[in-house]
């Protein structure tokens, strides 16, 4: 009898002991992103597995990552991953119209780690970069290589609404307090894709038969320019910017372009540091409420630093 009552007492602290464990095992990191349907996008995804597998999360038990085409397509994400009783969720919003989607996620005691884009509501963590740097940076570089004199183009792109306008205000406030004396030209394309870069930069050199360098705003419209800039064998043209970070535009920067090409970065492989911040706060670590990644200039002396063959942007 004593054996008996001896082996159940174990057998309950070895249950209790077990069911503690299984309680305070964390769930999974949720990854929510929109899909790709451009390269930065793309590169996102690729990014955010790279870091997953760096920290040695499995697919299921340590991390699931989603993607969708629209806000609505999110929004059931985002209920499915707070069903998976997720520890942490890392995402990055269509728009603000997800808002009331991710609001449910702090009411369900989750964290939230916003990526790129805020919603409205409270949030753990918020990492992006800087699309004002951006421009302020690119300003820096194009004045100081022009001596602060020249004629500049400077693109705009409403049809990505923040992201230009915040860029193209931090160039022009730093060349109007810095460069006063640099001529700025507005130009408008349509998007960010390369093809939208050569129909702007064509109609461009139409236009203004004098041009000192070309403000662009992302990467991909950059080789677009380049390439009508080339098509009409202009000389007058001596620099191109970027945004983002793009492998393609890095590896024209080690052509003989006869052009002093750059960007300043806005990565797609920050979304590491949001599933960093998402891992940290699963073992209990501080995590910042806010933190802003600040552009890099990449140029003909340090791209190769850059290069990944594996990236899909």
């Amino acid at each position: 009898m004593k054996k008996v009552t001896f082996l159940m007492i174990i057998a309950l602290l070895f249950a209790l002991t077990f069911t503690g464990f299984a309680a305070t095992t964390p769930g999974p990191i949720g990854i929510v992103i929109p899909s790709a349907d451009h390269g930065w996008l793309a590169a996102v995804s690729y990014f955010a597995k790279q870091k997953v597998d760096q920290l040695g999360l499995k697919q299921g038990n340590g991390y699931k990552l989603v993607t969708s085409a629209n806000v609505n397509e999110q929004a059931n994400q985002i209920e499915e991953m707070i069903a998976l009783k997720c520890s942490v969720i890392v995402l990055l919003p269509h728009n603000n119209e997800v808002s009331v989607a991710a609001d449910k996620i702090i009411k369900n005691n989750i964290k939230l780690v916003l990526f790129d884009r805020k919603v409205s509501g409270d949030y753990t963590a918020y990492i992006a970069g800087n699309n004002a740097g951006l421009g302020v940076a690119s300003a820096e570089y194009i004045g100081k290589k022009l001596g602060g004199k020249g004629t500049v183009a400077v693109m705009n792109t409403p049809s990505v609404g923040s992201v230009s306008t915040e860029r193209v205000q931090g160039f022009k406030q730093t060349v109007a307090q810095k460069y006063p004396a640099l001529k700025l030209i507005d130009v408008t394309s349509n998007g960010f894709s390369m093809e939208d870069g050569l129909k702007m930069a064509t109609d461009m050199l139409v236009a203004y038969p004098k041009l000192d360098a070309v403000f662009s705003i992302d990467d991909e419209p950059s080789v677009g320019i380049l390439q009508a800039i080339k098509d009409a064998n202009r000389k007058d043209i001596k620099i191109i910017s970027g945004g983002g970070g793009t492998q393609t535009y890095f590896k024209t920067m080690g052509g003989n372009t006869g052009l002093d090409l750059f960007t300043a970065t806005y990565s797609p492989s920050m979304i590491k540091n949001a599933v960093q911040a998402a891992y940290d706060l699963i073992h209990g670590k501080a995590v910042p409420k806010n933190t802003i990644i600040e552009p890099t200039i990449v140029n003909k002396d340090n791209y190769t630093k850059f290069l990944d063959k594996g990236s899909p942007y």
